[in-house]
């Protein structure tokens, strides 16, 4: 199967332009023409509809799209990762997360290399979940950070479980639940939310945990950013569940946490492609153990919740 149609499929469905999607490939419209046709012979699949000299995606286009998708974006990665093994990951890391986990465990522990003596130069980016694990499995990147369990089970990638993490609830510092040193899910069931968007992992075990008592979460504010969750309960918009990987709050901070009881905890893992880590990538799960470590001997509610595997 020629990689250029394949290419040249992608930008037409990105651009909405055969014309355009030719240009950006440096191939003429005829050649691209062809190429699509061709594309769709092998495959034995109509990509697009005809209507009036523009070309619309089918269903069977749009379904091959979504599949093929991944798979040209790891191939465009390719010179990437030659650099990185030019590099061999001795000057060079790079890491990937979720934004919360970025702010409160990796940006630490990149700040306790760097005080230690340790040069080196970063990457860090922030995916969906989904690019988390399958760009790492692509080798894009050194290491990723996720909780388990793994979403995507046909990847290919070593998991390597760091931290147990209890399950608390944010609230404003004033809230009644405030006074309790722990809540219980019925505790909750009743109140208001600030909750992610359906199909997000911590929508999922709010969704989960309220349904053990019959309830579903009473949602006064869905937003897709645990960090926007974050603010909207400091302004009382309602409470959140979380975590202290996700979460660091100040002394003086308008909300507080508070453990709830009987949850299972939470794992957090280091994803990396198969065979050994990269020399640095080790160096920063050493830092990371040393990040939790200082916050576990610095505050006795942390060192409740926070469990290095």
């Amino acid at each position: 199967m020629n990689l250029r149609s394949l290419q040249l499929f992608r930008q037409i469905v990105l651009t909405g332009s055969l014309a355009e999607a030719s240009r950006q490939l440096n191939v003429s419209s005829s050649a691209a023409s062809r190429l699509l046709s061709l594309l769709e012979s092998e495959i034995n699949i109509t990509l697009f509809s005809r209507e009036k000299r523009q070309l619309i995606l089918t269903d069977d286009g749009d379904i091959f799209y979504r599949r093929l998708v991944q798979t040209l974006d790891g191939l465009d990665e390719i010179p990437t990762l030659a650099s990185d093994i030019r590099n061999r990951s001795h000057k060079r890391l790079s890491l990937v997360t979720a934004a919360p986990i970025a702010r409160t465990l990796v940006s630490p522990a990149l700040s306790w290399m760097e005080a230690d003596g340790r040069s080196m130069q970063c990457s860090l980016n922030v995916e969906t979940r989904f690019d988390i694990e399958s760009k790492v499995a692509a080798r894009g990147y050194n290491l990723g950070l996720i909780s388990l369990p793994v979403e995507n089970a046909i990847l290919d990638v070593d998991v390597e479980p760091i931290l147990e993490v209890g399950t608390e609830v944010l609230m404003p510092r004033d809230h009644p639940l405030a006074a309790h040193e722990r809540v219980t899910v019925e505790d909750i069931a009743g109140e208001r939310f600030v909750a992610l968007r359906p199909g997000q992992r911590w929508r999922d075990r709010l969704d989960r945990l309220l349904g053990t008592t019959g309830h579903e979460a009473e949602v006064a504010v869905e937003t897709s950013s645990s960090i926007v969750a974050l603010q909207l309960v400091r302004d009382r918009l309602g409470i959140t569940l979380t975590d202290r990987a996700s979460v660091d709050l100040q002394q003086d901070d308008a909300a507080v946490l508070r453990p709830l009881a009987d949850t299972h905890p939470i794992t957090y893992a280091a994803i990396h492609a198969p065979g050994p880590r990269a020399p640095l990538a080790t160096a920063f799960l050493d830092a990371v153990s040393e990040v939790v470590e200082a916050r576990r001997a610095a505050d006795p509610a942390a060192a409740a919740m926070l469990e290095l595997i």
